[in-house]
């Protein structure tokens, strides 16, 4: 009898062995500390607030801050053959759910799942499902700072999704996808007790120094299809190469476009701060109100991209010294933010079209929801002195366009149910143009560790111009009065060291 239960028990351990014998599992990663100095009080990424005002004197003070919690790991499979294809996987984890976390006994950071995805590849075809970039992820601006012009120059977007790649004609690749469509996060949308009336999380007034306590100000937002991507590339080797992240690439030339409808729900919205713009609006901005989204709205975020990367200084070996490259991207689209390349405060905004009865009979004034048209992108140079010893510099920029945002908000005839007068609205307050220059010198001593020094110097000109805050809260220390502006500005000195492995 127990001959026969260890014999049963060294079979149950067998068999998922067996069933596991052609799966391979390597560690990858990379383990980073950065280190900088700003001008002003910013994220680790100079990429959530935008530079408040110069005029907010509270928060335009030196800042130094250390981190370790741009350090990742992955996890790749190399699975099995199935139907001819070589079959792989990739897990990958990081711990940027928390930002930037206030002092702890152990500086802790919530780990998230960054990339979880697997793929079947033929020699010409390749099916991938899961967790993993979009198609305007390939060319990421190398910066000292984690996700580099995040929002205003480049994309960070990560969804579920099924994508199928076709290589062709020698260098040509075709690519769709079907992703999850992004909508705001759902914790901090509106919530509808009944069909007029809606919860609303109150958004900061400028110079409060609360961040993203409303995302896209959304009314009910939802999306009722999949986000569509689609994708046409060339690469090859057609004079020499030129190291992007240190691995040398061919000319590359890539052209993308993407989809989504989202829908935004009817119905009383009731705005803890939104303003007008173009004008010095502080009191009016931090004003409560109550309008009313006229009708149940379906809305098309798109974006089209572009992206070019030239060997200017070629290489025809490995030692990359004396190479140069340069890297173009950008893209044009309307509620960019769909597709990681915009804040969600910014990506929509109400626009006034009368006064009327809402469905509870009571006097409202109507608007309907726009989404806004931007466009960005960045241009990157760089050079490599020796095979240790490189040079980065990026501009990356983001610009609104096609509002009325010259003119005042205000409109001509006010009347009882509208008495501010506002022509447009908006939840938070939304950025007009974004600009970040980053020069930055690296060292490579081995492929497997790198440091680097970075100056960058970025500005937010704001949709309003606004006056300081001098009523601080209970206990805070008040600031003299300052002309309205709408330009905030930032500098920063960076260093980073990272090991991979």
């Amino acid at each position: 009898m127990k001959k026969t239960i260890l014999f049963l028990v060294v079979l149950a351990l067998l068999v998922p062995a067996a069933a596991f014998a052609a799966t391979e599992f390597s560690l990858g990663g990379f383990i980073k500390l950065d280190s900088f100095w700003d001008s002003t009080q910013q994220d680790k990424n100079m990429a959530i607030t935008g530079q408040l005002r110069n005029n907010d004197q509270l928060f335009h003070h030196g800042r130094y801050n250390m981190t370790a919690q741009g350090s990742r790991f992955n996890f790749t499979i190399k699975g099995p053959k199935l139907w001819g294809a070589n079959t792989t996987g990739f897990i990958e984890m990081d711990f940027d759910s928390q930002v930037d976390a206030r002092m702890t006994s152990s500086y802790s950071y919530v780990p998230r799942l960054r990339h979880a995805m697997f793929r079947l590849n033929w020699p010409t075809t390749e099916l991938l499902f899961g967790q993993y970039w979009a198609f305007n992820n390939e060319f990421f601006p190398e910066t000292v700072q984690d996700a580099g012009l995040q929002n205003h120059g480049t994309s960070t977007h990560r969804p579920p999704q099924i994508r199928v790649t076709q290589k062709f004609m020698d260098g040509f690749t075709v690519a769709g996808m079907i992703a999850r469509p992004y909508d705001s996060n759902p914790a901090n949308d509106q919530v509808f007790a009944t069909s007029t009336t809606a919860v609303v999380p109150a958004a900061p007034a400028p110079g409060a120094g609360v961040v993203g306590v409303n995302t896209l100000g959304s009314q009910g937002q939802s999306s009722e299809t999949p986000q569509l991507q689609m994708k046409l590339g060339y690469e090859k080797d057609l004079w020499g190469k030129a190291p992007f992240y240190g691995r040398p690439r061919g000319f590359t030339a890539q052209v993308m476009g993407a989809w989504q409808r989202t829908r935004y729900r009817s119905g009383d919205n009731a705005i803890g701060a939104w303003g007008t713009w173009g004008q010095n609006c502080f009191a009016n901005f931090a004003a409560a109100a109550t309008v009313t989204q006229q009708q149940q709205q379906y809305l098309d975020p798109w974006v089209i991209q572009g992206n070019l990367f030239l060997p200017v200084l070629p290489t025809y070996s490995n030692n990359l010294a004396g190479s140069a490259s340069l890297s173009v991207q950008w893209y044009v689209g309307q509620g960019l933010s769909a597709f990681g390349n915009m804040r969600d405060q910014d990506t929509s905004f109400l626009n006034f079209k009368g006064i009327g009865v809402n469905a509870a009979g009571a006097q409202r004034q109507f608007y309907d929801r726009e989404l806004v048209k931007a466009f960005g992108g960045y241009v990157q140079g760089q050079y490599w002195f020796t095979n240790e010893w490189f040079m980065n510099v990026v501009w990356g920029m983001q610009r609104n366009y096609g509002h009325e945002t010259g003119i005042s908000g205000i409109l001509a005839g006010q009347v009882a149910a509208n008495p501010l007068g506002y022509k447009y609205a908006a939840n938070s307050d939304q950025i007009k143009l974004w600009n970040e220059i980053d020069v930055a010198l690296y060292y490579r001593p081995i492929a497997a560790m790198k440091f680097g020094l970075q100056y960058a110097y970025a500005r937010t000109d704001w949709l309003q111009k606004v006056n300081n805050p001098q009523s601080p809260a209970i206990g805070a220390q008040g600031q003299g009065a300052s002309g309205a502006t709408n330009v905030g500005e930032s500098h920063r000195v960076e260093f980073g060291a990272w090991l991979f492995f």
